[in-house]
């Protein structure tokens, strides 16, 4: 595999695709700090993420988005693996006003953002809000996901784990761990594309 950074370059791809008004906005967005986009907080916890865990992230005052855990603690694999103890996130389109679990219905195809490595900070400063524990179904179980990793030698496709992939997964995210405030920076990215994953849906 060529050592250019694939994400990136979709990124850039999808970005030359929308209309001068986003682009305009997502420049203005991209010359922020990260900081400025962070999440709300909805409650803070000490609880350690379980699998099968389904949690609320807020970004904006009493808006939700559901996720769920399908990978916690992850054991490292590989020497210059350093994810070692994190967790693999989903997070979900689909808004809800309340902090229950009656509107989660979850669509793997349908992802607000790329699977995402969190550490337990997310959960203790409240910006993650675990409301429920589902087992995961089979579907969950055998899901294609993966990480790109970036290396200076050669970028390539992993599992969490850092274990090399022999082929690009059908969702996939970056390698490594997302900072406090990553997650916000990305969900915010996509409100601004599109601004309708703001509108409630039955």
């Amino acid at each position: 595999m060529m050592n250019t950074n694939l994400i990136a370059l979709r990124r850039k791809e999808h970005f030359e695709s929308l209309n001068l008004e986003i682009q305009k906005e997502l420049d203005d967005f991209y010359d922020t700090k990260a900081a400025t986009h962070q999440l709300k907080v909805i409650k803070k916890s000490r609880s350690i993420p379980k699998v099968g865990d389904v949690f609320l992230v807020s970004p904006r005052e009493g808006i939700y988005f559901y996720g769920k855990v399908l990978v916690a603690n992850i054991v490292r694999k590989v020497p210059d693996s350093f994810v070692e103890g994190k967790h693999v996130v989903f997070i979900f389109k689909g808004i809800t006003h309340e902090k229950n679990i009656d509107k989660y219905k979850p669509d793997y195809s349908n992802l607000l953002i790329s699977p995402a490595i969190v550490g337990d900070a997310y959960w203790k400063k409240g910006y993650f809000h675990t409301i429920a524990n589902i087992p995961l179904t089979e579907e969950e179980k055998n899901l294609d996901f993966g990480f790109y990793k970036l290396h200076f030698k050669s970028n390539f496709f992993c599992k969490e784990t850092g274990e090399l992939l022999d082929k690009e997964p059908k969702l996939l995210g970056m390698h490594g761990i997302t900072t406090i405030s990553g997650i916000g920076w990305d969900i915010e990215r996509e409100l601004i594309i599109n601004p309708s994953l703001l509108e409630e849906t039955e």
